[in-house]
């Protein structure tokens, strides 16, 4: 590794055009430095002197923190009390220290205080975690100038404005820097910028020349610059600055920018001055909080507390309304109605003089009375069980990819019921159905087909067509047996013996297939490392470019060695049997790289001698290249337009290599033209060098095409079969062509044999007409319009809801009519169109379109999931109700901006089917059992994906069933509110006695088994229509739990009323009465708990049987207490299990 180090220092790539673009100047605006918005100054060397002229930058120390120590306390509570529940119980408790209080304050306010707190501990407890990391990143170590040429290690938090700074291989750059110089001589740096915009492909970085001989850390002894540049603004791609160094100015671009949180990959170390730190960073200003989600049945828990708060006002109206009437009709003439109420002599809240201020005052009373219809521990219990939710999802074996080494990762709890309810996925196709990794698997030569391997696609449309794909293949006309299977190389998967091992040789157009080796061995912009055992490998910008170089390789052609003028490639021999390597040293002049606009890159090298051409090496796509042929450079030109249009059938991607000599003369005229296009400081200087490197790559003579595939990932096609019948409409958004897209669509299954597709596509001969004349308006005024009869057309074909019909169909739309389509007055009708369609394909997207289609289909109410892998997905999956990233090679960005992280696509299929399902169900029945009971209980068994929502259930069962006993009693005693329990029976109720075993439903309940999930997908469609949580069901739930409380009152009225039930001949008292009431309360609801869980395991057992005994217990320890404590408990339990007492009165 140290040789191959020696070997880079000694590059000088600005030699080369590729890397002489590197030290282009901005062409943005210099001038606008020193006015608003670039202001900056920093004096590089200096750092202490800002604060001497008045600047005030912030430190480098970066918080991702919620709260902080001061804030916590406030922002947590404020954060708490915006819930309506939690602020309704605030507002009951302050009433509590009045005398309107039916109860004492303590046994109101100590279980709010419990809940409150266990939130807020739990929001401390998130953040911590989040201040470990911020401090695990600001106490990152780098090495910071001090004077004389010595650097020091220092914590990035103590990092400096001005600071130069040294970054050695493999680390991440502490704050945005300025590139000073690097181990290369000319200032080369290589870049991985995977943290910012999720690519893994180097960026080359390049100081400016005039700092670049700053090799040595003695050279910065006394270095003095002055940079003055923007603001901090969150543009990545951009920067205007200028450098004041030894009595000159020069403008900085943003190829001397190094931004925070990239990494210095193939580079020993680099120098850097520090211009913008923490905060102020470009990855700071970027970071933006995620869109705050909430699952739609979490909204519509919020209307079901609306509705309780609405039911518990009415009751407290109605209570009031009658207690006034009858207060008031206790004093009428001087006579006394109820005379044992003394209300001669009472206070206000029982004047019959002051009726109305009572009524009032008891409105209060009763308002704090029935708040026990309000689950206070509603919130809090569900965050519980969405948490061990998510932990069980974590920990799910099954959702392990054992080859990354990487889980499932739930980032978030807040939407696992909404997994049970996706009707529509929108998935990105490179690196999320595919692995994102290149093969080079089939090409074509001199206008023969090589290459038999089969790709994911050939054995689909193989499989559509009913024919089998037997051991013997056809390849070039002929049938060959398949080779021996050799050792896997990655990235490379030709399997051929016409050409392998050294046979091509033997072919017929043997010098056509050498140069197309030589090609490959030679265009490109890979740089080879040679290890310790002479092994090489190679550092590409692009999966396709280190699939050409190993492709290269392995038939022969090695790519060796770079430096600063020259190739080397390493040619085995194929007249000899055994390894004999030729070195053949080829002169390299110039580098056209590859862009989008250009889509063709090329080489110019000198051969050695005695052959000493200069020839130009060029790749690219096809409608580029064909273009560029010389007329008797054409002769293998139909065979190749077959050939590759048959591997775009296969879904492979295809490039065109083709090359050209060219002579001294002709070469010499072109460098002359293209060296005064560089040194141009025109504004046009990017144009002038692209029409140089243009005039060049003409007359070319074809050699073939390449084939490389992105393979599907493994059980892609399973994963969306299931999902399909599961009901899942899939949608895949997609860069690639519409032909290449429609066979990655059959290949993963999500097209299927059978289906009638939709195609929307903007080539109709009076389109291209237009195109062809250019007139912009024409073409988008007629553009729009086919689009939109396009569309009507499609309506047309789809059978309404109305209508029954076994067909299934697909839309495939490409880039350009995606753009009409996403208009105003024509998205809402593309939309009514794709939704009634099992299958959706969108070719050529966009970022910007993924993230509008995806906004799109959620105006159709319906629960949406997106999924994708790289940085040009966040939108989509921000957009998104749930957003599901990609673990994969395209970096982390997606992944941050996901709310949950899975490794592989195929992991979706047990992620939706099996816990969506069951969270979906546990969740509901918890909060209906919350507020009532229920009489349909053998209808549960038959609903089986509404888990979540059962959870939801019990929790307001339980709340109304206890609250109507405690409005019964009131109004059973004359609406005088008193309460017909102890306090802290009140208090207690949904703290200890009830709510175990909800939150054990919402763990563990399972309706059926994840085999049969997987089995049957159909059961998935419950949660899409969301069969359970409806209002009908809410009220039914209500209703019964109002009838159990009515059954369990009159019960216990009736049982006790009239007889004796102490010595003495007293009845029965209302601590006999609440005692017996709330044991049957506590006995009803736990047991209509056992009743709804499908799946019983010990911890449900220990949690309902165990809350039953817990009451019993409390119940005689609390009784045994002083009475001046327990009040109405005192004995009570004892007393009750006593033998029976017999009085005989007259």
């Amino acid at each position: 590794m140290a040789r191959v180090r020696r070997r880079l220092e000694k590059l000088k790539l600005s030699t080369l055009y590729s890397f002489a673009l590197c030290a282009k100047g901005s062409t943005e605006d210099h001038s606008k430095i020193g006015t608003a918005g670039f202001s900056r100054v920093v004096y590089v060397n200096d750092p202490d002197r800002h604060e001497e002229e008045g600047f005030r930058y912030p430190r480098n120390e970066v918080s991702t923190t919620k709260y902080s120590l001061v804030t916590f306390v406030p922002k947590s509570l404020f954060e708490q009390f915006r819930r309506v529940a939690n602020f309704y119980f605030l507002v009951s408790g302050i009433l509590t220290l009045t005398p309107l209080a039916p109860y004492s304050a303590v046994s109101a306010l100590l279980p709010l205080s419990v809940v409150i707190t266990a939130t807020m501990l739990k929001e401390g407890v998130e953040d911590w975690r989040r201040k470990q990391q911020d401090i695990e990143l600001n106490n990152r170590i780098v090495k910071v100038h001090r004077g004389n040429g010595s650097f020091e290690e220092t914590k990035w938090k103590y990092i400096k404005i001005g600071d130069v700074i040294k970054v050695e291989k493999d680390n991440f750059f502490p704050a945005d820097l300025i590139l000073l110089s690097s181990n290369y001589p000319d200032g080369i740096c290589y870049v991985e910028t995977m943290n910012l915009d999720g690519e893994t492909n180097l960026k080359i970085k390049q100081a400016l020349e005039v700092t670049s001989d700053l090799q040595e850390d003695g050279d910065f002894t006394n270095l003095r610059q002055i940079i003055k540049c923007e603001d901090p603004n969150a543009n990545l791609y951009s920067f205007v600055g200028t450098m004041d160094y030894k009595g000159m100015r020069h403008p900085l671009s943003p190829q001397q920018l190094l931004l925070r949180d990239s990494k210095l990959r193939n580079t020993d170390y680099i120098y850097g001055a520090v211009i913008f730190t923490g905060h102020d960073t470009k990855v700071m200003q970027n970071a933006t909080e995620p869109p705050s989600k909430r699952s739609k049945i979490e909204k519509k828990m919020d209307y079901i507390i609306y509705l309780l708060l609405c039911s518990l006002l009415g009751i407290a109206l109605l209570g009031s309304v009658f207690f006034g009437i009858w207060t008031k009709a206790d004093l009428r003439n001087g006579e006394l109605k109820r005379w044992y109420l003394r209300p001669d002599d009472s206070t206000v809240f029982y004047d019959p003089k002051r009726a109305p201020l009572a009524s009032f005052c008891h409105l209060l009373t009763a308002l704090m009375l029935y708040n026990y219809f309000i689950p206070i521990s509603l919130y809090i219990s569900i965050e519980m069980v969405k948490i061990l939710q998510a932990v069980f999802i974590n920990q799910d074996i099954d959702m392990y990819d054992e080859e990354s080494d990487k889980p499932t990762h739930a980032r978030t709890s807040n939407l696992n019921e909404e997994l049970g309810q996706v009707d529509t996925i929108l998935s990105d196709k490179t690196g999320t159905l595919t692995c994102n990794m290149m093969e080079f698997i089939k090409c074509s030569i001199a206008g023969t087909a090589y290459g038999q391997s089969v790709t994911e696609v050939e054995k689909a449309m193989a499989l559509r067509k009913g024919v089998p794909l037997g051991d013997e293949i056809e390849a070039g006309g002929h049938k060959e047996k398949q080779i021996e299977e050799s050792p896997h190389v990655k990235g490379f998967n030709l399997k051929d013996p016409r050409i392998m091992d050294g046979n091509w040789i033997h072919e017929p157009n043997k010098d056509v297939i050498r140069d197309f080796f030589r090609l490959l061995a030679i265009c490109h912009t890979c740089i080879p490392e040679v290890d310790e055992t002479d092994k090489v490998s190679y550092e590409a910008e692009s999966p396709d470019e280190a699939a050409f170089v190993i492709a290269a390789r392995e038939l022969g052609f090695e790519f060796y060695k770079r430096t600063q003028t020259s190739i080397v490639i390493r040619e085995r021999d194929p007249n000899q049997n055994v390894a004999d390597y030729q070195y053949r040293k080829y002169e390299l002049l110039n580098v056209l790289e590859f862009s989008s606009s250009r889509r063709r890159m090329s080489v110019i090298v000198k051969e050695p001698e005695p052959e000493g051409r200069i020839l130009l090496f060029s790749k690219g796509a096809d409608s580029v290249m064909f273009t560029r042929l010389a007329p008797d450079g054409r002769k293998f030109e139909e065979e190749t337009k077959r050939h590759i249009n048959e591997y775009s059938d296969s879904g492979l991607r295809t490039l065109v290599l083709a090359y050209r000599v060219l002579d001294e003369k002709e070469y010499e005229n072109f460098a002359e033209k293209f060296r005064t296009a560089k040194i141009s400081g025109s504004a046009d200087r990017d144009e002038q060098i692209g029409e140089a490197a243009d005039s060049i790559e003409r007359d070319l003579i074809l050699l073939g095409a390449t084939a490389v595939e992105d393979k599907l990932q493994k059980g892609v096609p399973e994963c969306i079969d299931k999902l399909a019948q599961a009901g899942i409409k899939i949608w895949v958004l997609t860069g690639d062509k519409m032909e290449t897209a429609i066979n990655i669509g059959f290949a993963c299954s999500l097209l299927r044999q059978g289906m009638t597709q939709i195609i929307i596509a903007l080539e109709a001969p009076d389109i291209i007409a237009l195109e062809k004349n250019g007139d912009k308006d024409s073409i988008a005024k007629a553009s729009k319009q086919s689009v939109m009869g396009q569309i009507e057309d499609g309506i047309k074909q789809v059978p309404t809801l109305g209508q029954s019909s076994t067909e299934s169909f697909a839309l495939i739309i490409d880039g350009k009519s995606l753009t009409y389509a996403l208009e105003d007055d024509v998205k809402f009708k593309f939309l009514d169109l794709a939704v009634k369609c099992a299958s959706v394909i969108c070719c050529r997207s966009s970022p910007k379109q993924k993230a509008l289609v995806t906004r799109l289909v959620k105006h159709s109410d319906k629960v949406t999931l997106a999924i994708g892998d790289g940085a040009n997905d966040v939108g989509m999956l921000q957009e998104a109700d749930i957003g599901v990233g990609i673990s994969g090679v395209e970096g982390m960005q997606a992944v941050m901006a996901s709310d949950i992280a899975i490794a592989q696509f195929r992991f979706l299929e047990r992620l939706l089917l099996v816990h969506g399902h069951w969270c979906y169900r546990r969740i509901s029945v918890m909060v209906y059992s919350y507020v009532w009971t229920s009489n349909q209980l053998s209808k549960f068994n038959y609903y089986v994906d509404i888990l979540f929502l059962m959870q939801i259930c019990y929790f307001f069962y339980k709340n109304v069933t206890f609250g109507v006993t405690i409005f019964l009693y009131e109004a059973f005693a004359s609406f005088s509110g008193k309460p017909a329990y102890n306090d802290w029976f009140l208090s207690l109720y949904n703290v200890f006695f009830t709510s175990l075993p909800v939150i054990a439903l919402g763990v563990f309940d399972q309706d059926v088994s994840s085999r049969l999930c997987l089995q049957y997908p159909e059961l998935y469609q419950e949660g899409v229509q969301n069969v359970l949580f409806s209002w009908r069901r809410i009220l039914g739930w209500m209703f019964n739990g109002v009838v159990n409380a009515i059954l369990i009152f009159f019960f216990c009225t009736t049982a006790l009323k009239d007889q004796a039930f102490r010595q003495d001949g007293q009845v029965a008292g209302l601590d006999a009465l609440g005692a017996t009431m709330y044991t049957c309360v506590v006995w009803v609801v736990n047991c209509q708990m056992a009743l709804s869980v499908n799946y019983f395991t010990i911890i449900q057992h220990i949690f309902i049987w165990g809350s039953i005994t817990v009451w019993y217990i409390f119940l005689m320890v609390y009784g045994a207490i002083d009475p001046k404590y327990s009040k109405t408990a005192y004995m009570v339990f004892i007393e009750q299990l006593g033998p029976q007492r017999y009085h005989i009165g007259w």
